[in-house]
């Protein structure tokens, strides 16, 4: 009868058993409030290389990253657009982390060459491999610069520029070039005395190369008769032009013709160097004449080389 009544004992029980669970219940609430409040958020890098700044920006804005975004030249990247990351893409990266975005600023400027005494072949290649490109504008002639040699150049587009000075890929370079020395006219030598001639050439820088003499009907001995090229074609300096003086005119001496027949006639002219003309009279006979112009001949006169002469045949008076 002195034990403490049954009912008491379990209620107390209870009581401790219930507040045990209030407490794990508490700790592991607590636990899990811990959890979240200290867990690490994080997110995949996206691929952004070929994607303009501006996209590529808003697609990361809702990642909460320290985004830096850092420009350099590419000649293979438009201007804005993404060249990489970094990290790379597929890269996790913590809420607050730092992602470094590479924009392109185009092609880098080049750095203009002097090419003041190239080749045009020598400055196309120096400015191709720039990605520049050369125009030729004009073309002078130069007395000492050599054929295709540039003499002077510019930038259309900004003319104050100089050698190193920058430009864009693709800016267009305009050459002045060498079309040598200017051509000579060959002068007029018909005529004129070997020394004459030579003098004449000479103070256009021109030589004379003097060939054996010729006949002339036009030009007396001893002056010149014939050229080559012709009077007024151009020629580069240090060219050769041909001579060819004078003999006089070729002159041939009338044969007998007397008492010879048509065809021997003929034939003995033109063995001699005239042309036959007219045959008249009686063909069957023989020579009993020959003319130039109506003017009788006699043998051993003198006639320039293919003179036409005129036979006259006949029976002999007698």
């Amino acid at each position: 009868e002195d034990e403490a009544p049954a009912p008491l004992a379990r209620h107390g029980r209870r009581r401790l058993v219930v507040a045990a669970l209030v407490v794990l219940l508490a700790l592991a609430a607590g636990g899990v409030l811990a959890w979240f409040v200290g867990r690490t958020v994080s997110h995949t890098v996206p691929a952004l290389a070929g994607i303009e700044q501006g996209e590529a920006l808003n697609m990361v804005s809702e990642f909460a990253w320290d985004v830096t975004v850092v420009e350099e030249f590419s000649e293979d990247v438009l201007l804005g657009v993404v060249i990489r990351t970094d990290p790379t893409t597929g890269t996790s990266v913590d809420e607050g982390g730092a992602l470094t975005v590479v924009v392109s600023k185009g092609p880098a400027p080049r750095v203009l060459p002097d090419i003041t005494g190239a080749t045009v072949d020598e400055a196309n290649a120096t400015l191709v491999a720039l990605g520049l490109a050369l125009q030729v504008d004009q073309q002078v002639f130069d007395e000492t610069v050599p054929a295709g040699t540039i003499l002077s150049w510019s930038v259309p587009s900004q003319p104050g520029l100089a050698a190193g000075d920058t430009v864009l890929p693709g800016t267009l370079v305009s050459a002045v070039i060498s079309a040598g020395p200017e051509p000579r006219v060959v002068p007029t030598l018909t005529g004129l005395s070997v020394a004459d001639a030579t003098v004449l050439l000479a103070a256009l820088d021109l030589v004379p190369a003097q060939v054996p003499d010729e006949f002339s009907p036009t030009v007396p001995a001893g002056g010149i008769a014939r050229q080559d090229p012709a009077a007024g074609t151009g020629l580069p300096p240090g060219a050769s032009v041909t001579i060819a003086v004078s003999k006089g005119p070729d002159l041939v001496v009338v044969p007998p013709l007397a008492d010879l027949t048509p065809d021997q006639a003929a034939q003995t002219l033109v063995a001699a160097g005239f042309t036959v003309g007219s045959i008249s009279g009686d063909t069957a006979g023989v020579n009993i004449g020959s003319s130039v112009n109506g003017v009788q001949l006699a043998a051993g006169q003198v006639f320039p080389r293919g003179t036409t002469v005129d036979l006259l045949f006949g029976v002999p008076a007698g």
